[in-house]
């Protein structure tokens, strides 16, 4: 059996760690933009808020049309690009050698990676992208924004939603952060190309920026684990958190909380989408460096494509019932006789499991190793989710404070079950 610090690790890959910018660090201001687009109306745009408008299945609400409009999604957009294989990987695409299929992506609802690595073995890590222009729209109208709020946008990146937020509040309600001083230094040019310059910080996103607070809103275009205490702290009482969620199982799904006056914040989770985590926490090998005794060998009837296939909402449930716990497909090199491997491992290190599919088997063969038995906890959680009617996220809510929080299925007197404890 290979030993799981060994093999590959994929699962939510994502951008993070320190850039050697402190948060709050200057930046240089961005290079005088050129003239002549402020204020103009695009082709480009007027195709995506047409597009927004068949994929929602109902008009674009007033606001955001006008801000869509506004704001080309095109000035937003590095003269290369990549864009999805087909194959599960990318593959690049220059505004000078292609300018038509760049051109369809700027006004596509689709997500545009900006920035991409590389790595020595050939895997390729999105680091940075523009989300999906209607999943933009769905979280802002989320939002529920009235005329001058303020709020804080947490992510950057190019500065495409800062403007759109901007647009509709005027730049002096909107602050963002963004780690990446190359990106703060990109949305800079990119906003100030547009005649908008809101407030856009190098900072740590997860600490806040107290002194714009308390905000009307706070806005994140990267996922979350758990609600980091400052976005409590600088929201005011009744005020909207909406970002995107993750667990180390998947990353879908969006949660917007509303904030108590005790400081806490309950919310409830809608499906759809999947972004970049606020951090890296997975950059790092995972598991034991080495096996001291044999791993316990079992067989299930449950297909290892019921917890971590193509259905999202299953994965979601999985993930928000078992905490700390990666999957990744054929991670490693299979023994002879195997088709397919699942593997299964606990962040904090010392536990792992592996799925089997195996040519002429009978069901599949589990392999579980350490303290804690994966496979054991994800398939008690399957059938959780599976005898409460296979709920879809829209069940799911959460409860916040500064220092915890607690998912639970239809109300708080339902929590996750969490076969761990």
């Amino acid at each position: 059996m290979p030993e799981p610090a060994a093999r590959r690790q994929q699962q939510h890959r994502s951008p993070g760690g320190d850039d050697g910018h402190r948060p709050g660090r200057p930046i240089p201001p961005p290079a005088e933009p050129a003239p002549g687009r402020g204020g103009q109306v695009s082709e480009a745009a007027e195709r995506l808020v047409t597009a927004l408008r068949h994929r929602l299945g109902r008009p674009v609400p007033p606001e955001w049309t006008a801000a869509l409009r506004a704001t080309p999604r095109d000035v937003f957009l590095p003269g290369t690009v990549w864009l999805r294989d087909g194959e599960g990987g990318y593959e690049r695409c220059d505004r000078a050698t292609d300018a038509g299929r760049w051109r369809a992506a700027a006004s596509a609802d689709e997500p545009v990676v900006t920035r991409l690595d590389t790595e020595p073995d050939g895997w390729q890590r999105p680091v940075s992208s523009l989300s999906a222009p209607s999943t933009v729209v769905r979280m802002l109208d989320t939002l529920a924004l009235r005329d001058g709020d303020r709020v804080l946008e947490i992510g950057t990146g190019v500065g495409f939603t800062a403007a759109l937020l901007a647009h509709r509040l005027g730049d002096g309600q909107v602050i963002s952060l963004e780690l990446d001083a190359d990106l703060v230094r990109t949305a800079r040019g990119n906003l100030a190309f547009l005649g908008r310059r809101p407030a856009v910080e190098c900072a740590d996103g997860a600490r806040g920026w107290p002194d714009g607070g308390p905000y009307d809103a706070v806005f994140a275009t990267c996922s979350v684990r758990g609600v980091p205490g400052a976005w409590l702290e600088q929201t005011r009482p009744g005020g909207r958190i909406v970002v995107p969620w993750a667990t180390a199982w998947c990353a879908f799904g969006t949660v917007t909380l509303t904030r108590r006056d005790d400081g806490g914040a309950d919310g409830r989770f809608t499906s759809g989408g999947s972004s970049m985590p606020l951090l890296d926490r997975t950059a790092h090998g995972p598991g034991p460096e080495r096996v001291d005794e044999p791993p316990r060998v079992s067989r299930t009837g449950l297909s290892p494509w019921a917890v971590a296939g193509e259905d999202y909402t299953a994965q979601f449930a999985v993930g928000a019932c078992v905490p700390g716990v990666r999957h990744v497909w054929d991670g490693a090199p299979a023994p002879k006789g195997v088709r397919v491997r699942l593997w299964l491992d606990d962040e904090a290190g010392g536990s792992w499991a592996t799925v089997d599919v195996r040519d002429g088997s009978v069901g599949f063969v589990v392999a579980q190793y350490g303290p804690r038995s994966l496979w054991d906890e994800a398939e008690t959680a399957w059938h959780w989710w599976d005898h409460h009617g296979r709920p879809t996220p829209d069940r799911f809510g959460i409860s916040a404070t500064r220092d915890a929080h607690t998912l639970w299925l239809d109300t708080p007197a339902t929590p996750c079950l969490r076969p761990s404890s």
